[in-house]
């Protein structure tokens, strides 16, 4: 049998069993911890980031066991903690309920992605995937939900404030969720970013969204050094 008909074979029997593989579990052919797991899940060490664990083995997360001829692939920590054996956890005052939940890949591919840090999807869509608000979406404290407008690059924090399809001005990137906000979490309400996150020290810092907002709008409209040269004349 040549190595493409036996891939192939491979993967149709993985499909037919995938429902039970996407948690782990019952493995439909028997495999021991010196399988080439990768003979048949080429996919996963495949995309332009694949994870550093992926590299190192499949053995790094996960574990073979066989019981009665029957052979088990599971995680080697439970799935909200696997993650943390290798990632340090950060600690916020206000941290996103998955992350603080260990349910990291409700954002993360764990093995490879198109996406930088592994996202399932580009920033906005797996944010949006969430807490865009539909016909039927029931917001709360814990899923707050924006609604948006022209194909959902702009709404919120008011209507006409881009979320996408502009320029970064900070930057110089893509205008995204996490030019405004902490993925994971941070030190003030909504995860808005502080000037600590911010490149350069913020201009003013009144509140948390002065500090937001003004870091931005004084670069875009050329008084980067206004606020700052103002309080050095105010010295003298």
């Amino acid at each position: 049998m040549s190595i493409r008909a036996g891939l192939h074979r491979c993967m149709i029997v993985i499909l037919a069993f995938w429902p039970s593989l996407c948690y782990g579990g019952k493995h439909p052919v028997p495999v021991d911890e010196n399988s080439q797991c990768l003979d048949c899940h080429a996919d996963h060490a495949a995309g332009d980031h694949v994870h550093a664990a992926v590299n190192l083995g499949c053995d790094s997360c996960h574990r073979v066991e066989n019981r009665q001829d029957v052979s088990y692939v599971e995680l080697k920590a439970a799935k909200t903690s696997v993650c943390f054996e290798c990632h340090e956890a950060e600690t916020s005052l206000y941290p996103h309920l998955p992350y603080a939940s260990g349910m990291c890949t409700r954002c993360h591919n764990p093995h490879s992605s198109a996406n930088p840090h592994l996202l399932k999807a580009k920033v906005n869509d797996v944010c949006l995937n969430c807490h865009l608000r539909k016909a039927d979406s029931a917001s709360s404290q814990y899923l707050p939900t924006i609604a948006l407008t022209r194909e959902n690059s702009m709404g919120h924090p008011y209507q006409r404030h881009p979320v996408s399809k502009f320029p970064d001005p900070l930057t110089g990137g893509e205008m995204s969720c996490v030019s405004c906000h902490m993925a994971h979490g941070g030190a003030k309400l909504h995860q808005l970013k502080m000037a600590s996150a911010i490149p350069e020290d913020a201009l003013n810092q009144v509140t948390e969204t002065n500090d937001m907002c003004r870091k931005c709008h004084m670069r875009m409209w050329g008084l980067e050094g206004y606020t700052a040269n103002k309080k050095k004349n105010k010295a003298k």
